[in-house]
């Protein structure tokens, strides 16, 4: 019997209302979709509420208004922290609900963290640190026009701001695993529940792209999605995409730390052929790791055989 069947079990259905029998209209359709995705993303839809709820009411209530502090400057000062208090309170209030339907919600979401293998966890986190390596290092060199223009100054006008600790703990721990939870986790097993798998996919990427806004950060992301939810379904369980994501998400921070010297940022970055480089190299151990994963490269092949 598979987790997620064993599982299942124990829990609860998220969802009672089924695929309506027989013909539908378009409009019947139109409103079962419609019905069904607004269900989907009820939890993205906090997600997206609760860090801005947080830095208003800290605004607010914490005195800055009175001290003479803009907004913006608010914003650099504590915005970090704000958004990690707000993704906190998103994994709680989650977990809350679940609680009342007689789970938690890392069984709900099928995020088994003891269940996961040593080899293959360091395998999915290099997949994408080398994955998010080379998209980065061809994006640099490809040619300025429009949508790399704004990829490019967006990447630029990414900031850590004054609260590193929060920023890195937001950036490696809780956005992975929030995101997987409800984009994984709730969303494409709430569409899976009622339609056919490559729909529930497609669905799910198209909306994990689309709350990343910069056009060439949605293109990448909705790929990033696709290959989550592939591999999320797969193991069943939902912690090897969360090492995929966490891994995707260390080369921003090993960029900040690398760039914030301006010696260490030019022995590692002057030159359009070291980025080339770093690309090359990233492409080739994402290529060679899926290729291992998928069973298209047998390592077993190339061990030497004893005499």
């Amino acid at each position: 019997m598979k987790k997620k069947e064993r599982e299942k079990k124990e829990l609860k259905p998220l969802i009672t209302r089924k695929w309506p029998e027989g013909e539908l209209t378009t409009q019947q359709k139109i409103w079962w979709y419609g019905w069904l995705v607004l269900r989907a993303i009820a939890p993205l839809l906090l997600y997206a509420v609760m860090p801005s709820l947080c830095l208003c009411i800290g605004y607010v209530f914490g005195g800055y208004e009175d001290g003479g502090m803009t907004f913006e400057e608010f914003f650099t000062y504590g915005a970090n922290f704000y958004t990690t208090m707000g993704t906190v309170l998103t994994l709680w209030i989650l977990n809350r609900r679940a609680k009342r339907r007689g789970s938690n919600i890392f069984k709900e979401s099928t995020l088994f963290v003891r269940e996961l293998r040593p080899v293959k966890s360091l395998g999915f986190l290099a997949f994408g640190y080398a994955s998010a390596t080379a998209v980065s290092a061809f994006l640099t060199l490809m040619p300025r026009f429009f949508l790399t223009s704004n990829y490019t100054n967006a990447s630029r006008a990414t900031d850590f701001g004054r609260d590193l600790i929060f920023s890195m703990m937001t950036l490696l721990v809780l956005a992975p695993v929030v995101e997987e939870i409800i984009f994984r986790g709730h969303m494409l097993n709430t569409l899976l529940e009622h339609i056919p798998e490559n729909r529930s996919i497609l669905i799910s990427s198209i909306i994990f792209a689309l709350m990343h806004v910069n056009p060439i950060w949605m293109l990448y992301s909705f790929l990033l999605g696709h290959i989550l939810a592939k591999t999320s379904m797969k193991e069943d369980n939902i912690a090897y995409g969360v090492l995929l994501h966490i891994g995707f998400n260390l080369t921003a921070a090993v960029n900040y730390f690398t760039t914030a010297d301006p010696q260490v940022s030019q022995a590692l970055y002057d030159g359009k052929w070291k980025i080339f480089l770093y690309g090359i190299f990233g492409l080739a151990i994402s290529l060679a790791l899926a290729g291992l994963y998928t069973g298209r490269i047998d390592i077993r092949k190339y061990r030497r055989v004893k005499v």
